[in-house]
């Protein structure tokens, strides 16, 4: 008997209202050069609006699935909506760069409102069977958020209706999220079911200005030109971490809410494998450079942007499903993965450090990484939460998703960083190429903590034997 007969009902509207915070990510980042030119923005300024949304989403996802289990899927699911609703009306009719900075901090905060209640409610609408399908459904979200972003973005860029042109990328959140918020009202329960429980503010906040103090300066310390208080305040980012940790150490040990398990830490199979997933989420460099060597040095209009990367985005979808099929280990699936990710942008490059306009090959090369990232995300994400046993996997799958947006911002940052600095010294080409290069190169890290981490495995396997 189904006591959810709405159930598929509420889940199209659940994943349509998620698929907004990936979305959201991929079309700004083709705005960018527009907004750029009506508010005379500066670079570090762009890098902004991308991290600030990034970051926020990332510090407080955990709060947000926490919030889920206190009040209920379905009213923070909608109070999400609404803060993403009129945030995105906010950064539409931004009179500055400043509001629209702060108004992406906010509709980040409504982001992180809304990706943990899928998954939540998911639990709770579908029964064990039904549970696999759906879960498939929400999880082709980011695949297909990274080819709509960049084709939308385009098409909505070249439409200008009326005077609107980068507006448009925000505006076209309105319309969603009113039938997101009506179509969950009308086809969902709520479920709260955890009142004594609390949230980790203060864990939240830490967690927020640490992050801040450590990556404005990577964004900012180009313009500045590098003085002495760039790095103090990078220090101060980095001793407010550490007290972060204290902080949930503390908390945990006298059992108060914590923002995450500290004790998932002390796994050392677990805490591998979130350097690995933070390291690969590198490739939000991409995203920001590329749309932008197309429109400023090439000249490309904003819908041919978005079509040259769409390669890497199917095959980032087609990922995921090819993982299912094949019967490998996870050993070589990670192998498999980081040499795609390494193999598409030491290709993509080459290409770029010889020549100036993408071709053929280059589609090639950047559907090669994709592939590689879409290989990636699955098996990372499987082989992590298959680490910690079944009463930790929420705080676990916390974990992992704040390692995939703080290694967004802090890739987006850094590869960013990297190509606005070169431009002046070696031209849009060559610096869009040792960009990309720099990202295969982080991938080198990763190729080195995996083979720590197979260690661990057949070190613990080799225990149980014993």
């Amino acid at each position: 008997m189904d006591i959810y007969t709405k159930r598929w009902q509420a889940l199209g509207f659940l994943v349509a209202g998620a698929f907004l915070s990936p979305l959201d990510y991929f079309i700004v980042n083709m705005a960018l050069p527009a907004i750029q030119n009506v508010f005379g923005a500066s670079d570090q300024q762009l890098q902004l609006v991308v991290a600030i949304y990034g970051l926020t989403y990332a510090a407080l996802i955990v709060c947000g699935g926490r919030m889920g289990d206190i009040y209920g899927c379905k009213r923070i699911f909608i109070w999400g909506l609404y803060l993403f609703l009129f945030s995105s009306l906010a950064c539409a009719f931004s009179p500055n760069i400043t509001v629209l900075i702060v108004s992406r901090f906010i509709q980040g905060i409504g982001a992180s409102l809304l990706a943990p209640q899928v998954l939540a409610s998911i639990r709770v609408l579908f029964n064990s069977n039904e549970q696999p399908k759906a879960i498939g459904l929400f999880s082709a979200v980011f695949g297909l958020a990274a080819v709509a972003g960049q084709l939308l973005g385009g098409v909505l860029l070249m439409t200008h209706w009326g005077n609107l042109s980068w507006e448009m990328v925000f505006l076209v959140n309105v319309p969603v999220t009113i039938c997101c918020i009506i179509g969950i009202h009308f086809t969902m329960d709520n479920n709260g079911t955890e009142k004594e429980s609390g949230i980790d503010y203060k864990g939240a906040l830490l967690l927020i200005i640490a992050l801040l103090l450590l990556i404005c300066p990577l964004i900012f310390g180009r313009g500045y030109h590098w003085p002495w208080w760039i790095f103090a305040v990078m220090m101060a980012g980095a001793i407010l971490l550490n007290e972060f940790f204290k902080h949930e150490v503390s908390a945990h040990r006298l059992q108060r809410p914590v923002l995450i398990d500290p004790t998932l830490l002390y796994n050392r199979q677990f805490a591998s494998c979130l350097p690995i997933i933070f390291l690969y989420n590198f490739t939000a460099g991409l995203f920001i450079s590329y749309p932008y060597y197309l429109q400023e040095f090439l000249h490309w209009d904003t819908i041919d942007t978005g079509f040259a990367i769409i390669p890497y985005g199917i095959a980032f979808f087609l990922g995921p499903l090819l993982v299912t099929r094949l019967r490998l280990t996870t050993n070589a699936f990670i192998y498999i993965g980081l040499t795609l990710l390494m193999g598409g942008f030491l290709g993509t490059a080459l290409l770029f450090y010889y020549g100036q306009q993408p071709f053929f090959a280059t589609h090639i090369t950047l559907f090669i990484a994709g592939l590689g990232h879409g290989t990636m995300m699955p098996v990372m994400m499987r082989t992590a939460i298959a680490l910690v046993p079944k009463d930790k996997a929420g705080q676990a799958s916390a974990l992992v998703s704040i390692s995939m947006q703080i290694g967004g911002g802090t890739g987006g940052a850094i590869i960013g960083t990297l190509f606005f600095s070169l431009i002046a010294t070696v031209g849009f080409p060559k610096a869009f190429a040792l960009a990309i290069a720099t990202i295969a190169l982080f991938q080198t890290i990763s190729l080195f903590i995996n083979r720590r981490l197979f260690e661990l495995r057949n070190n613990a396997f080799n225990t149980i034997d014993k």
